[in-house]
């Protein structure tokens, strides 16, 4: 038995030990296998664990070229693709919706004629106090009673129901509505004064409709004339002080802005203007803009201090009134301020010149585009107004007047949407941050087979390789 034992020992003695020693081969062999062969070997990038387990020199050369030659045209697109990235570049998108209805816009207008001649020319203490501003004559013959001459007893004079600075005595001495409304009806249905709110301009007293912002907006639900806004204003052309040779206007009519609710109307750079005698129809479309952040695009929110939403003409408005009050200590009463409104010689002396400083750009006002814009497209046509049949109506004579005083005084005109939808401008990114990793990752992804797991591997490669070199020369 013994002898049997020995025999099988000595006839398995040789395999177990080529078993051992193949093992202890392989064991030193892993041993030996540097970092880099366990990376190549081990990554999901392809290509490179044909490069580290190619069987000679010549495959090993070929997959080099391969893998060198797909990773050259992946860098070269992903860099195209950073490039373009990187320019910025926006693309427009326009879209057109259909609507119900629409909001009706803010209608502003203004007279050319700033103050009324019979109210300043005839009252001695705002006619000096005025005379800077405007050289009324001293004496002058109207129809009716005279009210002031200076050939007479001056009259003992009466309080003033107004607060004696420019805008009170603008307020009281401008274009009064009450005078000069003759006509109003919104869709078919009269309105009256209490529809209009007042505001101050460099034309004067000016007049909103639908411009309350704490009122809920009027819409308009059927598109074309007659189904807007319908106004016959008298301007009162007898009344006209203004005069050019004085730096007032030469015009008579009106001055009539649409804008959106909530926004200041800058009406001696906006608007339309409007003659006596003609009809005016202001078809409007609304248009929506929306435009993309730095450095894509320009727009950018600022807080105004005197509007509750940013808006260029705001903005814009809120500069004038900063020169204004940095340069002439006061306020000129058609912008926005906390000092006491300019006097009429300040507005001569300083006022007048801020203005043209900010024209010519010597005065700068920083007011970006706004990243919203709601604005109104116009189209306007004129109609001779009244016809001579209307103007012989009795009806109508008896109720407006004379063709000749007609046509001398009144201005009509029509605001209404001509077409219920409202068209959208949006600026975008031609390249967002999704699209560039999409197609960086389509480049790597289509030539070497990398993905975000490829990476980690990198990464976990580059943070424990000095370890292993390390250990491996302790």
């Amino acid at each position: 038995m013994p002898w049997i034992l020995f025999i099988q020992e000595t006839m398995n003695a040789e395999p177990i030990d080529a078993m051992w020693a193949a093992q202890r081969e392989k064991d030193e062999e892993k041993e030996e296998n540097s970092p880099e062969y366990e990376f190549a070997t081990g990554t999901t990038l392809h290509g490179l664990n044909k490069i580290a387990d190619a069987p000679n020199w010549g495959v090993r050369l070929v997959w080099i070229c391969i893998f060198l030659g797909c990773l050259g045209y992946s860098s070269y697109l992903i860099t195209e693709t950073l490039l373009a990235y990187f320019s910025y570049d926006t693309v427009t998108d326009v879209s057109l919706k259909f609507e119900e209805s629409l909001d009706f816009p803010a209608v502003t207008f203004c007279n050319f004629n700033k103050y009324a001649f019979r109210k300043v020319a005839g009252n001695p203490r705002i006619n000096v106090y005025l005379e800077p501003l405007y050289a009324f004559p001293k004496e002058y013959v109207i129809i009716g009673p005279p009210i002031y001459k200076n050939d007479g007893p001056t009259p003992t004079p009466t309080p003033t129901p107004f607060f004696y600075d420019l805008a009170g005595i603008t307020e009281y001495a401008g274009f009064q509505l009450i005078d000069g409304l003759v006509e109003c009806s919104w869709r078919g249905e009269r309105c009256t004064l209490k529809n209009f709110t007042r505001t101050l301009s460099q034309f004067g007293n000016c007049y909103v409709f639908n411009g309350d912002p704490e009122k809920e907006s009027v819409k308009q639900t059927v598109s074309g004339s007659g189904n807007g806004l319908h106004l016959i204003i008298n301007v009162l052309a007898d009344q006209y002080s203004e005069d050019p040779s004085q730096g007032g206007s030469s015009d008579v009519g009106l001055k009539v802005h649409i804008h959106p609710r909530g926004e200041p109307a800058k009406m001696d750079t906006q608007g339309i203007a409007i003659g006596p005698g003609t009809h005016a129809y202001v078809g409007i479309s609304k248009i929506n803009y929306q435009n993309e952040i730095p450095p894509w695009g320009n727009c950018e929110e600022k807080k105004l201090n005197h509007y509750d939403t940013y808006t260029l003409t705001g903005c814009l408005l809120e500069c004038r009134a900063h020169w204004v009050e940095t340069m002439c200590n006061c306020t000129a009463m058609e912008l926005p301020g906390n000092m006491d409104i300019c006097d009429p010689q300040t507005v001569v002396d300083c006022v007048t010149s801020v203005y043209n400083l900010i024209i010519r750009g010597r005065l700068p006002c920083k007011c970006p585009t706004p990243c919203e814009i709601s604005t109104y497209g116009k189209s306007v046509s004129y109609a001779g107004w009244p016809n001579p049949g209307a103007a012989m109506s009795p009806s109508l004579i008896e109720k407006l007047g004379q063709d000749e005083f007609l046509r001398r005084n009144y201005c009509a005109f029509d605001v209404f949407y001509k077409s219920l939808n409202s068209k959208t401008v949006t600026q975008k990114r031609a390249m967002t941050e999704e699209d560039l990793l999409s197609a960086i990752g389509g480049s790597l992804g289509l030539f070497i087979g990398a993905s975000i797991i490829t990476l980690a591997e990198i990464a976990e490669y580059l943070i424990t390789r000095p370890f292993k070199f390390l250990l491996k020369k302790k």
